[in-house]
């Protein structure tokens, strides 16, 4: 047959109360009116207090997939699979409708994904004509969709009609899919003077781990990316310990500038690809590979499509995120966690097997135990760094933009006369140093997008401010300036250098003083007397000025000793300031003063 078709003849006196559906699954509840038929020894169907229909193994079926290419930047998209199983389909027609407020599917840019099957040329609203498919053949059409609201899960229904050479059949269903994207990714960017770095941390937006196939960061027009080793195996990434990758990008030596009057067309984005499997996935088609392996060449084979979905269901219900977690570790999946489920309430209603004298749903709960005995442990499918393996696998690409920084600043302050690496400086005695910057505009790309925004004004200007804690250092000098950069110039001419004066206060080891560089605020005169046009009144607008700071002393330290050869000190109570009084202190370059302590 074509299909599965389970023909029932219910007596008048039975009243049908409640059908439902449920994927492949339709439950028929009645009940019984006053007056009950007698039956006989041999009605043993209308005895169980359901009637459970389901769907052979090899039947016509519908599945529904979250699809494994995702463009941030585009539509997202779904994947519907057909399988022909025993039908020999000459065509066929799918309507798929939306079940989930603000979904909107594109069926007229559905495209096949896998299979040979044709699809019509002919656009209807909501509906997919395709070819022939032959005996067990499968193919998996891409339909895109947007969502005007944020959803976990959409709902479709889906109504297929197909044509074989013993008629025409009909199969409806209303999946549900999960859409919630399964990993998180944040940057980090480091600006330096003549490269960017930046850490892209990946995490598990969920509780299941996930496992990291590759990474790659693409160039554009603007820019262009280098990272070190790739993966040599994939990286598990559990919701409490993500996986950070490091990119340094500079600017490409074959960049286009475009016209200053033109709109800009330049590619500025980079776009992160990272391919990934996630764990609940290996889960499934591990375990969905065993159940097929157990039933396999038994007369418990079609109810295969009943047996799978139930134990898959029961399965998640029990998996906790510290069983994915050892899952994940282990690289198993233990079936004693379905040890206490009773299988046979799950398939009452499916009557007496007819090539043995018991109820199925008996059987296929015997049939279960010895699966949990027998795979007890169920090994996750292997995964290599090939490229069948990686093409297989879940995609994401994601656009990066660099930020457009105006200036980048590279200060650092040097001791004078002595080796920063190495600098020990004598205590409460002051130390001449110097603080040197310099500055680049190469981050500045809004220079290059060519667009309609007024230039930055000839000079810009920032100001510095160099600061500690009044415990530790005690600074003079130019701790606080200013400077100007000029508009006409991308790099500086020379460094600019602010004398200053560092005082330490405390002995040990002494974090060098912080740096802060900032825009200087910008007064704006406002002439009531100046025609323009709406054009150019739009298109005179100050572009925001910005600026990042490379510390070349951040996380450095200065060793602080004292200069001491000889001290006395007096412990009197009673002396001018009730405490220890420093009486005399000798240097060790042998001159003599004398300090009070309070």
């Amino acid at each position: 047959m074509a299909n599965n078709i389970l023909q029932t003849i219910i007596p008048a006196t039975y009243l049908v109360s409640h059908i439902s559906l449920h994927a492949s699954n339709i439950i028929l509840k009645y009940e019984h009116s006053t007056v009950s038929p007698v039956f006989g020894k041999d009605n043993h169907f209308f005895r169980c207090p359901r009637l459970l229909i389901y769907q052979q193994a090899d039947a016509f079926d519908i599945k529904l997939y979250a699809s494994k290419y995702m463009h941030l930047a585009r539509n997202r998209s779904l994947e519907i699979e057909l399988s022909s199983g025993w039908n020999d389909v000459v065509s066929g027609k799918l309507h798929v409708r939306a079940a989930t407020a603000g979904l909107r599917l594109q069926t007229s840019e559905t495209k096949v994904v896998s299979g040979s099957v044709e699809l019509s040329k002919t656009s209807e609203v909501s509906i997919i004509r395709f070819g022939a498919m032959a005996v067990g053949t499968r193919a998996k059409l891409r339909v895109p969709f947007n969502l005007e609201h944020d959803n976990d899960d959409i709902t479709l229904k889906l109504e297929i009609s197909y044509t074989t050479d013993k008629g025409e059949f009909f199969f409806a269903t209303s999946p549900r899919m999960s859409i919630m994207l399964p990993l998180g990714v944040n940057v980090q960017d480091v600006f330096k003077h003549k490269a960017l770095f930046s850490r892209f941390t990946i995490t598990s937006a969920t509780t299941s781990p996930l496992r990291l196939l590759s990474s790659k960061l693409e160039n554009s027009d603007l820019f262009q990316a280098v990272s070190g080793t790739g993966l040599t195996r994939p990286v598990v990434v559990y919701p409490r310990q993500p996986a950070s990758m490091l990119y340094k990008i500079t600017k490409s030596p074959l960049q286009t500038v475009s016209s200053p009057r033109t709109p800009s067309r330049v590619k500025s984005a980079l776009a992160l690809t990272l391919h990934y499997v996630c764990l609940e996935e290996e889960i499934d088609n591990a375990v969905t590979r065993s159940l097929e392996q157990s039933l396999q060449n038994t007369p418990l084979r079609p109810f295969a499509r009943l047996v799978i979905p139930t134990v898959m269901s029961e399965l998640r219900a029990h998996l906790s995120p510290h069983d994915l977690e050892r899952i994940a570790v282990l690289s198993e999946v233990s079936t004693t966690l379905l040890s206490k489920v009773k299988w046979k309430d799950h398939f009452n209603g499916l009557g007496r097997s007819t090539y043995e004298d018991a109820e199925i749903s008996s059987l296929l709960s015997n049939k279960l135990q010895e699966w949990q005995q027998e795979y007890s442990r169920i090994p996750l499918l292997p995964i290599t760094l090939d490229e069948a393996t990686i093409e297989n696998s879940r995609s994401i690409i994601i656009p990066v933009e660099v930020p457009s920084i105006t200036a980048v600043h590279t200060a650092d302050i040097r001791l004078l006369g002595k080796a920063s690496h190495s600098a020990v400086v004598p205590h409460n005695q002051p130390i001449p140093a110097s603080l040197t910057i310099k500055w680049t505009k190469r981050w500045d790309t809004e220079v290059h997008h060519g667009t309609l925004t007024l230039p930055r004004t000839d000079n810009t200007e920032f100001v510095y401010e160099i600061s500690a804690p009044t415990d530790m250092w005690l600074i003079g000098g130019r701790r606080k300036g200013h400077f100007k950069l000029k508009q006409d110039l991308q790099e500086s001419n020379g460094a600019l250098a602010f004398p200053i004066i560092l005082i330490p206060l405390r002995e040990g080891f002494l974090p060098y003083p912080s740096l802060e560089i900032r825009p200087a605020p910008v007064t704006k005169v406002i002439q009531p007397k100046s025609p323009r046009s709406p054009v150019e009144a739009s298109a005179l607008q100050e572009v925001a000025v910005t600026c990042e700071t490379d510390y070349k002393n951040s996380g450095e330290t200065i060793r602080v000793i004292s200069d001491a050869r000889k001290t006395t000190v007096s412990l009197d109570a009673s002396g001018p300031q009730g405490g220890a009084m420093l009486l005399e202190s000798e240097p060790r370059n042998g001159g003599n003063e004398k300090l009070l302590l309070g």
